[in-house]
């Protein structure tokens, strides 16, 4: 003979059971759903000291006067502005407890001009925006899509800056100089210093402001070593890399003293 009390509990169980199941699937299909919390640009609460801290010097810089205008502001680039190597956390990080208007990102792992040229209809509207892209360029000529030489790479930016202008009439671009390369990636150097030298030559004829932060990028990593700041040949690391790499950016935008 069955018994009643044991039936009911084994169905109590299978409940039980059923229940924690379906969780388990609610939970497993939020992971495939949901993107990570970089792709949504959510990490404001994170807090990176800035390399040195923020000192009067690097206030005087004319992008540090922007962050402090309330002004709104968009960063586009590839993996090191989406911070896809890095924990979701971009160069710029550091840099959020300054700007007091509206942030905005886009940018992708592995994207070159030609994919911000290609997704300029995502583009938000902004006042200032900060892009920085080119490296992808410098390190993977194979790809088609590429700039193969400094002036095609040029060419690209033109085209990228004048959508951004139709997105955002009278907007400020400034553009960073392709990032840094670590010793691993040194068949790149001299072609990623043809980049930026065309990029600054470009910017002044056209309107734009370009920031090279590399000199002082390799000051730091020639003292105190690539392995202190640089998660590999391309990408910085964290805390200290993107805490170097966001110091860079606004001690090479300070204009020297007479």
């Amino acid at each position: 003979m069955i018994n009643p009390a044991g039936k009911t509990k084994s169905r109590k169980t299978i409940v039980v059971l059923s229940a924690a199941l379906v969780l388990l699937v609610v939970f497993a299909l939020s992971l495939l759903i949901i993107p990570p919390a970089y792709e949504r640009y959510e990490l404001t609460h994170v807090k990176y000291p800035i390399y040195g801290g923020m000192t009067q010097e690097l206030k005087e810089s004319g992008l540090y006067k922007d962050m402090q205008s309330g002004k709104s502001f968009c960063f586009l680039g590839d993996s090191i502005t989406a911070g896809t190597e890095t924990e979701g956390i971009p160069w710029y990080q550091p840099l959020v407890p300054y700007i007091k208007g509206d942030i905005s990102n886009l940018s992708r792992g592995g994207w070159m001009v030609s994919h911000l040229i290609e997704k300029s209809d995502e583009i938000p509207s902004s006042d200032i925006y900060v892009v920085a892209i080119g490296i992808n360029d410098v390190v993977r000529p194979d790809i088609d899509i590429a700039a193969k030489a400094p002036a095609e790479y040029t060419e690209k930016i033109s085209r990228l800056a004048d959508s951004i202008r139709r997105i955002t009439p009278g907007a400020k671009i400034y553009f960073i100089a392709p990032w840094a390369l670590a010793k691993k990636a040194k068949p790149y150097e001299e072609r990623g210093e043809q980049f930026r030298k065309a990029l600054m030559e470009w910017c002044p004829e056209n309107g734009c402001t370009c920031i090279d932060p590399n000199p002082v990028i390799y000051s730091v990593l020639k003292e105190s070593g690539e392995d202190e700041y640089m998660q590999d040949s391309l990408h910085p690391n964290t805390p200290k890399g993107i805490g170097l790499y966001s110091y860079a950016v606004l001690k090479a935008d300070v204009k020297p003293t007479i």
